[in-house]
């Protein structure tokens, strides 16, 4: 495993760049519900980071499965590691440069919350890919930064959401596709120099 400063920038720049997509909803849910308690906004909050927490645990726990059974499957991970974050990097970037600051109605139900998280969980998984290097515990250390990230974010975002509307949903593409891409061209480095 890397050094602990290392190990822990990395989960933190993780944690941005899956947290944007929950960023995006909180700001959307800020600017429909400005008058939600406190107490719901902190439980939705708890809810995306559970998600967020739980994804790349299960990532990192079938790569890990696959990589001790066929060695030559974590080059190919790796790959696609880097692959899938340099999409996922791209594609913010893209959609920061044609939105237009508008949303769909949001809805907050508990079906509508689930679907939410899991939406926002499924770049989280491919994060777990990306670690499978890491013994367990380095693993959900890894998991729980992201996941005290997303909470993080996501109680910001509302905040924002609440207060400015969908006015920095650019700039937080931006960020995040950047971060993404940022991950990518790190995991190349590390991996094959």
């Amino acid at each position: 495993m890397q050094n602990d400063s290392l190990f822990f920038l990395n989960s933190i720049l993780f944690g941005i760049g899956l947290a944007v997509d929950a960023f995006m909803v909180a700001l959307a849910n800020g600017l429909h519900f400005p008058k939600m308690r406190i107490a719901k906004t902190v439980g939705i909050a708890a809810v995306f980071s559970i998600f967020q927490m739980a994804a790349p645990m299960i990532g990192w726990a079938i790569a890990h499965a696959a990589f001790v059974r066929f060695a030559w499957i974590e080059i190919c991970f790796a790959w696609l590691a880097v692959a899938v974050l340099a999409a996922l990097g791209v594609k913010m970037l893209a959609e920061a440069r044609k939105s237009d600051g508008s949303q769909d109605n949001i809805r907050v139900g508990i079906c509508a919350l689930i679907a939410q998280c899991a939406a926002t969980s499924v770049d989280a998984l491919t994060v777990g890919f990306t670690i499978e290097e890491y013994k367990w515990t380095a693993a959900l250390a890894c998991s729980a930064i992201i996941a005290s990230v997303t909470f993080t974010v996501y109680i910001a975002g509302f905040a924002v959401g609440r207060k400015f509307g969908m006015r920095f949903e650019r700039v937080a593409s931006i960020i995040g596709g950047l971060v993404f891409l940022a991950i990518a061209a790190e995991i190349l480095v590390t991996t094959y120099i």
